[in-house]
């Protein structure tokens, strides 16, 4: 019966170490986690901040639209992932009523996704006027969110 007990313990020893969260397997801190995150939306922001020089005419090279406009698009794809569980604390300014309200959260950042395309197909396809006006539609997506779930 000791033995029993032994090889018992041992297995679920083995077991619970193997079975970590996504962070541990892949060696992420939450800290980690959040600063990685944080590069992301701010890279979001630059490339933001790029089409607005292009798109009010501030700069004048509609050939980088569409990179930026594509840049964009990447990475607001990667919104939702960058908000798993267990990363609503630390120095972040992510409020915790995103992991409570996650649906809505990631609706808003599948807004984005969606305006972020319409804005490359535009671009992709010259129609630059309407381009300017879709950048409107993805700022007002942005401030959608980052009202509610960032703390400014």
């Amino acid at each position: 019966m000791k033995y029993v007990v032994l090889v018992l313990g041992l297995c679920a020893t083995l077991f619970f170490s193997g079975v970590t969260s996504a962070y541990g397997q892949q060696g992420d801190s939450s800290d980690n986690v959040i600063k990685y995150r944080q590069y992301v939306m701010s890279s979001i922001s630059s490339h933001f901040k790029a089409l607005k020089y292009l798109t009010t005419g501030r700069i004048t090279q509609p050939q980088q639209w569409l990179p930026h406009a594509e840049a964009l698009l990447d990475l607001t794809n990667m919104i939702e992932s960058s908000f798993p569980e267990d990363s609503d604390f630390g120095d972040t300014d992510a409020k915790e009523i995103i992991w409570e309200n996650k649906g809505d959260f990631n609706q808003k950042a599948l807004k984005l996704i969606k305006a972020s395309e319409t804005m490359v197909k535009l671009i992709e396809a010259q129609k630059l006027d309407e381009a300017r006006k879709q950048f409107n539609t993805i700022a007002k997506s942005c401030k959608s969110c980052h009202k509610k779930y960032r703390e400014l």
